[in-house]
């Protein structure tokens, strides 16, 4: 009996402690999934308003509305864009450290103008693969807060197979009358985040502050989108509409969508840690795009089972390629 009731005790904090596993990785499969939804929203938003840019340009604002409140309201967040900006003005800081923005702002032009062409899975599966790719460029150079990182021989091999599945998931939706550019321009995308995130470390690093970040990457975004903006309504673009018919409000969202991934993976990356918290995101992310273009689907955003292999060999690259053995020190997951 005693030995029965010693093993019943030494199990249970081991099934809390699975189960409080469990449950992070599903927070963060959610935070997943919620950028999915920002794909979409964006996606079908930039029709509604006339241009890819004007939904950029709502997406930003709503972002930065939702981040600048939580900041104005934590004394650290204050504290540190004080720091900041010192640390800006003194040189101490190179200033373009905090136009990391500029590569948000063309991520979420990218959605609003891909997604309606391509869907969202062929879109996320796309962006990723490039965050991948620039990822093994970036952290060979001296960007990364982390310092360098030489490329080995499993994030080489990871960044071929991301690379073949791409390819397999594109040719398909080339063939079927998607132009090139379509595909290309997530890549390019997915490929400027990593110099992104790299930015984001030094400013999260000198701050003191993610938040601090956050809001620098959501403000310089929206002034680069405010003149592209003034830029595209010169060129004769216009502001056609806003969604104000039933159920179109939820396309306003796409802001705030990339808010709660940035804060629910906030919470749950001390407990997955980097790599967890990187494969549970990007399949979440891929699972609801998926998703969303097999149950509402958009003209050709058809989910076939050429679309479902390339997406885990996608998921099957980036578990090889930031695995602990590669010498990646940080996910790929995430993005504004």
């Amino acid at each position: 009996m005693t030995a029965a009731c010693g093993s019943s005790g030494s199990a249970g904090p081991g099934a809390s402690s699975l189960l409080t596993l469990l449950t992070a990785g599903f927070v963060t499969i959610v935070a997943g999934a919620a950028m999915s939804l920002q794909g979409r929203a964006n996606g079908l938003l930039g029709p509604v308003l006339g241009h890819a840019v004007f939904a950029a340009l709502v997406s930003f604002a709503t972002g930065l509305l939702i981040v600048g409140a939580v900041l104005v309201c934590s004394p650290r967040a204050r504290t540190g864009t004080v720091v900041l900006v010192r640390l800006v003005r003194s040189r101490r800081l190179p200033w373009w450290m905090v136009l990391g923005g500029l590569s948000g702002a063309l991520v979420v032009v990218a959605q609003a103008t891909t997604v309606p062409i391509m869907g969202v899975a062929m879109f996320t599966m796309a962006f990723v693969s490039g965050q991948v790719t620039g990822g093994l460029v970036v952290d060979a150079t001296r960007l990364p807060p982390g310092g360098r990182q030489r490329p080995t021989l499993l994030r080489i091999l990871g960044v071929l197979i991301v690379l073949a599945a791409l390819a397999v998931g594109t040719e398909e939706r080339l063939a079927g009358g998607v132009p090139l550019w379509a595909p290309l321009l997530p890549f390019a995308s997915g490929t400027l985040t990593a110099v992104q995130q790299a930015f984001n470390g030094r400013i999260r690093a000198a701050s003191g502050s993610a938040l601090v970040a956050t809001a620098t990457n959501f403000a310089t975004g929206l002034l680069a989108l405010v003149l592209a903006t003034a830029l595209v309504m010169a060129a004769g673009a216009r502001w056609t509409d806003f969604p104000t018919a039933p159920g179109q409000w939820w396309l306003l969202l796409g802001g705030a969508f990339g808010v709660v991934f940035i804060g629910l993976t906030s919470l749950t990356v001390a407990r997955l840690g980097v790599l967890l918290l990187s494969l549970f995101s990007l399949f979440g992310n891929l699972l609801g795009a998926m998703l969303l273009d097999a149950l509402l689907p958009l003209p050709g955003s058809l989910v076939s089972v050429t679309t479902v292999l390339s997406a885990a060999g996608v998921l099957a690259g980036i578990a090889v390629t930031i695995t602990p053995s590669s010498g990646s020190r940080r996910g790929r997951g995430s993005r504004t």
